[in-house]
C-alpha cells in the first residue's frame, strides 16, 4: 500500500518537474552581412517535431529546456545548432549558404570550384532522381538538363537508352564520352553501372570544358562519379523498390466484324459487289466458324495487344556497407535488379558489386586506392518487329487452333507470323554477359600544392548468345528445318593516364596548372557457329554437338589504340577574372598515316561582376558571372577499318572455275569490298559558348542561360560511285558540314514559405536549330532525300522529310474540276498540291516538308517537403513535328490487308462524315496514297507527368530509439498523364519501338 502511494506521489510530480525545467527562450535572427533581420526562419527543437518561424522581425519565442537543441534553418543560409544551456536570450546571425558556389565540380582529369568554371558545366541532382525506377540512370535525366535530349523506350534494362548533348552534331555515331571515376568508356550504362552507386554526375557540354578529352568529345562528355564512404562509423544502408508495370499505349484496332464491315463498305465506294474468302459474298460480312479448310482454325475475335503484352514487375535491391577514417575508407555495394517487360517473356537481370577503397600514408603525401564493379546480366530479347506485327496481324486469327497448335493467316488474311509463336520461340534463348569495369589509382605529393597521379582503368567484357530457331507451324505454313546459332565474344580496354597538377595562390593571383599523358588500347574478338538438324528440340539438347547438319563457322576481331598529350591552365585574379586554356593532341590508329593526330585547342573566359566593389550596393544579388568559350573537339567514331583496303574471300561472289572443267569443286576466290583512304581524318566541331550565371535572394533564385554555336565539318560519308570503277567503289571520305545553333537555360527557386514547408521549383528549356550546311558535288542534290534534281538537303536540318504537300480531301465535285491533272483523285481522296504550277502532279512537286528535330525541350520540377513529408512532380516535354507512319495501318485500307484502326469508322463519306479529314475507304489505291506527304506529319509536341513521388521519412528522434539513422518509405509513378494532339501511340517514342509503361513503385530505404 505504501509502495503504491509513493508511485503515485512520483507520477503526480513528473508534470511539474517537466514544466519546470521549460524556459521561455527569445531572441532575433539577422544577416550576418546585412544585419538586417530574418523574417521566416525556422527554429526546430532537435529531435523534436517542436518549433517557431520568426516573425516579420526577425524575432522569435519558444519554449525549452536547457537541455534541448535550437536548430536555426533558411533557405539560402548555413544552419546552425545551438545549446540552451541557462540562455533566455539567443541572438543569431546566419551566414549565406555558399555551397553552390564552393561546390567541387569534376571537369576532367581535375575538380574545380563552381564558382571558378567557365565552361558550359551542367550538374545533376542526384536526389531527383535517386529513387526512379529504371536499369540505366541515364534515363532519369531526360527534360532535367538543359542541352541533354534522352530518348529512351520501355525496354527491360533500359539497354535503348541514348544521350544526345546540344543537338545533333555528326550524321555519324553521335554518343557521347562516358568518364566514370576517370575511366573513359563507350559502353552501355545499363550494363556498367547501378544507379545506388552514383555519387555524382556532371556534364561538358561546349568545347571549353570537353575539349581536354580532345577527338573523343565532340558529342560531349558525361563526367560520373561513384560513391565513396565517409569519415565516421560503420554505416549499412538498404534500398528496395517493387514497381508494377502497365501497358498504356495501344492504338484502337479493328474488332473482327468491324473489319468485315469497313472491307464491304470500302468495296462499295468502289462501285463493286463485296466479296471475301473468310467474309463470304453476301450483301453483309459473315463471319465464318472457321478460317481454314481442315476446319481445324476457328474463327477469332482477337486483340493482339492483350496477348503481346501484359502487367509486369520491375524489382531493386541495394545494399551498401561503408566505413571511413582519417586513413581512408572502404565501401561495398551489391544490387540485383530485375525488370520483366511489357512485351511477353522479356526480361532483364542484372547483378552487381562494387569495391571502392583508398587510404593515404605519410601524412597523407601519399595516397592509393581502387574502384572496381564486376556486373553480370541476362537478357530475354523481343523477336525483331513485334510491336508493329502486334497492330498488323488481322483479328480474324486466333491465338491457337483446335489442337492446341499455333494458329495462323489462311486465305484473305495477309501473311504475318503469330505473334505468340515468335515469342514463345524466343523465351528459352540465352544471353549473358560479364564485365569488370573499374580503375586503381596511385597519388603523391611530393611538395606543397604539387600532385602527381598515374591512373590505371579497365573495361573487360564477355559474352554468351544462343539462339534457337525451332521447327514450327501455324495455319497452312510448316517449317521443317530447325537452326542453332552461338556466338561469344570478349571486348578489353585498358587506358593508363599520369597527370601532375600544380596549384599555387600569391597574393590575389591563382594558378591551377595540368599536364598529362594518356594511351589506351581496345579490342574485341567474336567467335560464331551455325548447326542444323537438331532431331530433339528440348532445351537441354540446344547444344551444337546435338545437331547433325549443316554447319558454318565464323570469326572476327578487331583493335584501336591511341596516345595522347594534353594540358591545361586556370588562371583567377581576385577570384574575380577567370582565365583557363586548354591544348590535347591525340593520335589515333583509326585514321591514315597521312592524318593519324589532330591538336584540339580550347580558350574560356569570366568574369564574376558581383565581386567588383560597385556592386555592393547591390546586396540582393548574390552571384553574377559572364562567361566566354571557344574550343574545337573531334569525333573518331567510325569504322575501324575505313583507312584500309578490305578484301572478302567468298565463294558465291568470287568463286571462279579457273580451270575451265565445268565441274567438280569451284576454288573459292577473292573479291574487294570497299577501297581504303589514307587521308580521312577526324570530324571536327568548333564551337562557341556565352553564358551567364546569376544567384539571387542569398541563392533562393537561380539562373543560368547558355547560347551556342557548333559547328562540324569533315563528317565522313560514304559516297556513291559509278559502275565503270567495280568492286570495291565505296570508300569514306570526309565532305559534310553540319551547324547548331541553340539557346538554354535552368530557373531554379527555393524558399521557405511557411512553417515546415519548404518548395524547389526548376524549369529547364533548351531550343536549337540545326542545318546541313555542306556537301561534296557528287551527291550535292542525292545525298540525304534530295531529289536528285534541283532540291538538295543543303540548307535544311538532318533528317528532313521530303513529300508532297496536301490541301485537305476533295469533298465537291466542283473541287475535283480543278484543272489540275492529279491520276485517281476522286471525292473523299486526298488533294496533292502543285507547287511547279504545271497543272500535273508529279515527283517535281515534292519539296521538303520539315523534320522531326524538336524546336524545345524542357522539364519543370516541383519539390515540396512537410515537415516529415516530401511531394515531388516532374513534367517534361518538347514541341516538333512527328511523322505517324502508324497511318499506314490507321487511315489507308487499300494499303494493307491486315487490321486497321477504328479511324476507319470515321473515314469521310458525303453524307454522315463530310467534314472527316480521313480518306474514303477503298479498296483501290488509284491516287497513290502510300507516298510520302505532309498528310502523315502531325503536331508531335506533348507533355508528360513524367513522375510523382510521395515520401515520408521517419523523424530522427524516433528512427534512433529504433537503433537506425534514418527511414524512408515512398510511393512513385512514372508516365502518369500526357498531354498531346499527335495520333499516334505515344508522341514521346516515334515509330513501332518498344512501348513505355507506366508504372507504379513502392520503395523503402533504411541506413544503420
Amino acid at each position: 500500500m505504501h509502495v503504491r502511494l509513493l508511485i503515485l506521489l512520483c507520477l503526480s510530480c513528473l508534470p511539474w518537474v517537466s514544466i519546470a525545467q521549460q524556459n521561455v527562450v527569445k531572441g532575433t535572427v539577422i544577416d550576418s552581412q546585412s544585419k538586417e533581420p530574418l523574417p521566416g526562419v525556422s527554429i526546430l527543437v532537435k529531435g523534436t517535431a517542436r518549433g517557431v518561424v520568426t516573425d516579420i522581425d526577425g524575432a522569435y519565442r519558444l519554449e525549452a529546456a536547457p537541455s534541448d537543441v535550437l536548430v536555426f534553418s533558411f533557405v539560402g543560409y548555413l544552419q546552425q545548432e545551438i545549446e540552451v544551456g541557462n540562455q533566455s536570450t539567443i541572438n543569431i546571425s546566419l551566414a549565406e549558404d555558399l555551397d553552390l558556389l564552393e561546390e567541387v565540380v569534376v571537369t576532367g582529369y581535375q575538380s574545380e570550384k563552381k564558382a571558378d568554371i567557365t565552361g558550359a558545366v551542367s550538374v545533376v541532382k542526384m536526389k531527383d532522381i535517386a529513387n526512379i525506377p529504371t536499369g540505366n540512370v541515364m534515363s532519369t535525366l531526360q527534360g532535367r538538363l538543359p542541352g541533354v535530349t534522352v530518348t529512351t523506350d520501355g525496354t527491360p534494362g533500359g539497354v535503348n537508352t541514348g544521350v544526345g548533348i546540344r543537338g545533333v552534331t555528326t550524321i555519324n555515331n553521335g554518343t557521347p564520352l562516358y568518364v566514370v571515376d576517370g575511366v573513359q568508356t563507350r559502353a552501355n550504362i545499363a550494363t556498367l553501372l547501378n544507379a545506388n552507386d552514383i555519387e555524382s554526375i556532371q556534364v561538358l557540354k561546349d568545347a571549353g570544358s570537353a575539349s581536354i578529352y580532345g577527338t573523343q568529345a565532340a558529342n560531349g562528355v558525361i563526367i560520373i562519379t561513384t560513391k565513396k564512404a565517409t569519415k565516421g562509423e560503420v554505416k549499412v544502408d538498404f534500398s528496395s523498390q517493387h514497381t508494377a508495370q502497365f501497358y498504356h499505349t495501344n492504338i484502337d484496332m479493328l474488332d473482327a466484324r468491324q473489319w468485315g464491315e469497313v472491307y464491304w463498305s470500302a468495296y462499295q465506294n468502289d462501285g463493286q459487289t463485296p466479296s471475301h474468302d473468310q467474309y463470304g459474298s453476301r450483301p453483309f460480312p459473315l463471319i465464318p466458324e472457321y478460317i481454314d479448310a481442315n476446319q481445324t482454325i476457328p474463327a477469332g475475335n482477337t486483340n493482339w495487344a492483350d496477348e503481346v503484352y501484359e502487367t509486369a514487375l520491375l524489382q531493386d535491391y541495394n545494399v551498401t556497407v561503408s566505413k571511413g577514417t582519417d586513413r581512408g575508407s572502404s565501401l561495398f555495394s551489391l544490387n540485383y535488379f530485375d525488370q520483366d517487360g511489357l512485351i511477353k517473356h522479356t526480361n532483364f537481370s542484372r547483378f552487381t558489386a562494387r569495391l571502392n577503397t583508398d587510404y593515404n600514408f605519410l601524412n597523407n603525401r601519399l595516397r592509393v586506392g581502387e574502384n572496381i564493379n564486376v556486373s553480370r546480366w541476362t537478357e530475354i530479347l523481343k523477336p525483331g518487329g513485334i510491336e508493329e506485327l502486334t497492330i498488323a496481324q488481322h483479328p480474324l486469327i486466333p491465338v491457337y487452333d483446335i489442337n492446341g497448335g499455333y494458329a495462323g493467316p489462311t486465305q484473305g488474311l495477309g501473311d504475318k507470323p503469330n505473334p505468340i509463336r515468335l515469342l514463345d520461340q524466343q523465351k528459352d534463348n540465352r544471353n549473358t554477359s560479364w564485365r569488370i569495369f573499374g580503375n586503381a589509382f596511385v597519388e603523391a605529393t611530393p611538395v606543397k600544392n604539387l600532385v602527381f597521379r598515374s591512373n590505371l582503368g579497365l573495361n573487360y567484357s564477355t559474352g554468351f548468345h544462343s539462339n534457337f530457331e525451332p521447327r514450327w507451324r501455324e495455319g497452312n505454313r510448316t517449317v521443317d528445318k530447325n537452326a542453332l546459332v552461338v556466338t561469344t565474344g570478349n571486348a578489353m580496354s585498358w587506358i593508363w593516364t599520369n597527370t601532375a597538377n600544380y596549384a599555387i595562390e600569391l597574393d590575389n593571383h591563382s594558378i591551377n596548372a595540368l599536364a598529362g599523358i594518356e594511351a589506351k588500347e581496345e579490342t574485341e574478338e567474336w567467335l560464331s557457329a551455325r548447326r542444323e538438324g537438331f532431331l530433339i528440340q528440348e532445351l537441354d539438347y540446344r547444344y551444337l554437338d546435338a545437331g547433325s547438319g549443316t554447319q558454318t563457322n565464323g570469326n572476327a576481331a578487331w583493335r584501336v589504340a591511341m596516345l595522347s598529350h594534353f594540358g591545361k591552365v586556370n588562371y583567377a585574379f581576385m577570384s574575380r577574372y577567370l582565365l583557363s586554356g586548354t591544348l590535347r593532341r591525340d593520335a589515333s590508329s583509326r585514321f591514315g598515316a597521312n592524318n593519324n593526330s589532330a591538336i584540339f585547342p580550347a580558350i574560356t573566359a569570366g568574369w564574376r561582376i558581383s565581386e567588383e566593389a560597385f556592386m555592393q550596393d547591390l546586396p540582393f544579388i548574390t552571384e553574377l558571372k559572364l562567361r566566354g568559350s571557344w574550343g574545337k573537339n573531334g569525333n573518331d567514331l567510325l569504322d575501324n577499318e575505313a583507312t584500309y583496303t578490305k578484301y572478302l574471300i567468298q565463294l558465291n561472289k568470287a568463286g571462279y572455275d579457273i580451270s575451265g572443267a565445268n565441274g567438280g569443286v569451284i576454288p573459292v576466290g577473292i573479291i574487294k569490298e570497299r577501297t581504303g583512304n589514307p587521308d580521312i581524318r577526324w570530324e571536327e566541331t568548333t564551337q562557341t559558348n556565352f553564358g551567364v550565371d546569376l544567384s539571387m535572394f542569398n541563392n533562393r533564385l537561380n539562373l543560368n542561360l547558355d547560347y551556342f554555336m557548333k559547328n562540324t565539318e569533315d563528317m565522313l560519308i560514304d559516297r556513291p560511285y559509278i559502275a565503270i570503277i567495280g568492286e570495291g567503289g565505296y570508300m569514306a571520305y570526309n565532305g559534310a558540314s553540319m551547324k547548331n545553333n541553340g539557346f538554354e537555360a535552368i530557373v531554379n527557386w527555393r524558399s521557405q514559405i511557411a512553417r515546415d514547408l519548404n518548395v524547389d521549383i526548376t524549369f529547364t528549356g533548351s531550343v536549337y536549330k540545326n542545318e546541313i550546311t555542306d556537301l561534296p558535288e557528287d551527291i550535292y542534290y542525292t545525298w540525304g532525300g534530295g531529289n536528285g534534281i534541283d532540291q538538295s538537303v543543303v540548307g535544311q536540318p538532318f533528317g528532313s522529310w521530303m513529300g508532297y504537300r496536301t490541301d485537305g480531301l476533295f469533298r465537291t465535285e466542283a473541287e475535283l474540276e480543278n484543272g489540275i491533272e492529279q491520276p485517281g483523285k476522286g471525292l473523299g481522296r486526298i488533294r496533292y498540291v502543285d507547287l511547279n504550277g504545271d497543272n500535273v502532279i508529279d515527283d517535281k512537286d515534292r519539296t521538303w516538308l520539315g523534320s522531326e528535330q524538336p524546336r524545345f525541350t524542357g522539364g519543370l520540377n516541383l519539390g515540396l517537403t512537410y515537415k516529415a513529408f516530401d511531394l515531388s512532380l516532374f513534367f517534361n516535354g518538347m514541341v516538333r513535328d512527328a511523322w505517324n507512319n502508324s497511318k499506314f495501318y490507321t487511315d489507308f485500307f487499300q494499303l494493307w490487308t491486315g487490321n486497321h484502326s477504328t479511324r476507319l469508322l470515321d473515314a469521310w463519306n458525303p453524307d454522315e462524315n463530310f467534314n472527316s479529314d480521313i480518306p474514303a475507304l477503298t479498296a483501290e489505291n488509284s491516287n497513290d496514297e502510300g507516298r510520302g506527304s505532309d498528310y502523315f506529319i502531325e503536331n508531335g509536341s506533348y507533355m508528360k507527368l513524367k513522375n510523382f513521388v510521395v515520401g515520408y521519412t521517419l523523424p530522427t528522434n524516433l528512427a534512433q530509439t529504433l537503433k537506425m539513422r534514418n527511414m524512408r518509405v515512398f510511393v512513385q509513378g512514372q508516365n502518369l498523364l500526357t498531354f498531346t494532339k499527335y495520333s499516334g501511340a505515344d508522341p514521346e517514342l516515334l515509330g513501332y519501338p518498344y512501348p513505355l509503361p507506366r508504372t507504379v513503385s513502392f520503395g523503402l530505404n533504411v541506413g544503420f
